[in-house]
């Protein structure tokens, strides 16, 4: 007997040693999931303290209607859909959107109709949408939109006839929409946007290859300047969203034909990219993504089905608090075991890691029971066929071990 104690002692050890972590930065967490439909190639967009998400394709239907989340209460509303009452037939997904002051945008997309050029202002003050002037290029879908110095403004995408790179500006107190100097990279669709103080970035897409191309727009000078490559693998469908003065980028579909979770924050005053922590949700493309104050948001998307999760990143945490938290708050009993025991953890731990699991092993490594995805903070491990001894178990969260220690079963 004492020779296995000294077996699970030195097999707990070595569990918790291979378990060195290793923290990115940022950290994310589970939000609650968007009230809509799970869908992708959505818009995503922040409104004051807003949150706002809409339109997209279900694998059934095209949609139009929009959710609106609340930070301080983690919480989702209902927004009026696009066209409100009368808006029948404006359901589309592969939309552009932008935001000017107090007011959002939304136009192009496809729907009933493969290329859409309608555009739509969302005030969110009274909850309505009126139609504004139809975009000034052709007709498309999967083009990109941002806004800077009062403007709204819609790149690429693909038409009838194909991709495209030309830049459209609208001006909202004119209703109009007027041609600037086209995109300088190829031709593409499902590229990305984001803006930092006044200068648009653009990047990734598909040209009939991926792509990680950059470049910044200046719409005072109206030119296009290149910037550094893209830090990760060429990809399409991406998402994007600004905390400060940094860019974040990530998940999509790449060039080894899967869809991805890491993410990249661009630092615009030194032109680089660095990788921080991997999205915590599932990997994915077509997602949506927004930021309010210091917190940046993804939700929705495609990872072989379309999703309705919400996901926010914290850029100052690690993680370490997280898992310290967790780790003092496991507990197993009882122990010994008769017919089985139960395991309890901190229920806020569910939400701070995307997959928790729970494994035994004989006093010989060999594995006995493994959980790969726990749902609840409190669950019952059964004895089932594990005889009388000593096992050792260990509870992992996102791939770390977190806990270990023996079990004994009388």
């Amino acid at each position: 007997m004492k020779k296995n104690y000294r077996s699970a002692i030195l097999i707990i050890a070595l569990l918790l040693t291979c378990s060195a972590l290793s923290f990115s930065q940022g950290w994310w967490y589970r939000k609650t999931d968007v009230n809509l439909t799970a869908r992708s190639a959505a818009v995503g967009f922040t409104v004051g303290t807003g949150g706002f998400i809409g339109t997209g394709f279900d694998s059934a239907d095209y949609k139009r209607n929009f959710g609106i989340y609340n930070q301080l209460t983690d919480t989702w509303g209902s927004a009026q859909s696009v066209g409100g009452s009368t808006g029948a037939g404006l359901s589309r997904n592969a939309a552009a959107a932008f935001v000017i002051g107090t007011k959002a945008y939304i136009c192009t997309g496809q729907g009933s109709n493969p290329h859409l050029n309608d555009l739509w202002e969302y005030n969110a003050g009274t909850d309505t949408w009126t139609q504004k002037a139809n975009f000034g290029g052709t007709p498309r879908r999967s083009a990109v939109g941002f806004s800077i110095n009062g403007k709204g403004y819609v790149t690429c995408g693909q038409d009838i006839s194909g991709l495209k790179k030309d830049l459209w500006m609208y001006d909202p107190s004119l209703n109009s929409w007027t041609a600037k100097t086209s995109f300088p990279g190829t031709p593409r669709r499902l590229p990305v946007a984001f803006v930092i103080n006044n200068i648009a970035y653009v990047g990734t897409g598909d040209d009939g290859a991926f792509k990680k191309d950059f470049y910044k727009y200046d719409g005072t000078a109206n030119s296009w300047t290149a910037i550094s490559d893209f830090g990760g693998t060429p990809r399409y469908g991406a998402t994007a969203f600004i905390i400060s003065t940094d860019g974040y980028v990530g998940t999509g579909y790449d060039n080894t034909l899967s869809n991805r979770k890491d993410f990249w924050k661009y630092n615009s005053i030194l032109n680089t990219w660095i990788a921080i922590t991997d999205f915590a949700g599932s990997p994915r493309s077509n997602a949506v993504a927004f930021a309010i104050g210091s917190y940046g948001y993804v939700a929705t998307g495609y990872d072989s089905l379309p999703r309705n999760d919400l996901w926010r990143y914290d850029p100052v945490s690690n993680g370490m608090i997280e898992l310290d938290k967790l780790r003092a708050s496991v507990k197993v009993y009882p122990n010994p075991m008769l017919d089985h025991s139960t395991v309890k953890f901190d229920s806020e731990s569910l939400n701070a890691f995307a997959r928790i699991s729970f494994i035994i092993y004989d006093i010989n490594g060999r594995e006995m029971k493994h959980i790969t995805q726990i749902e609840n903070a409190e669950f019952n491990i059964d004895r089932d066929q594990m005889s009388a001894g000593i096992y050792i178990y260990k509870l992992m969260a996102d791939g770390k071990t977190v806990s270990a220690g023996k079990i004994v079963v009388q």
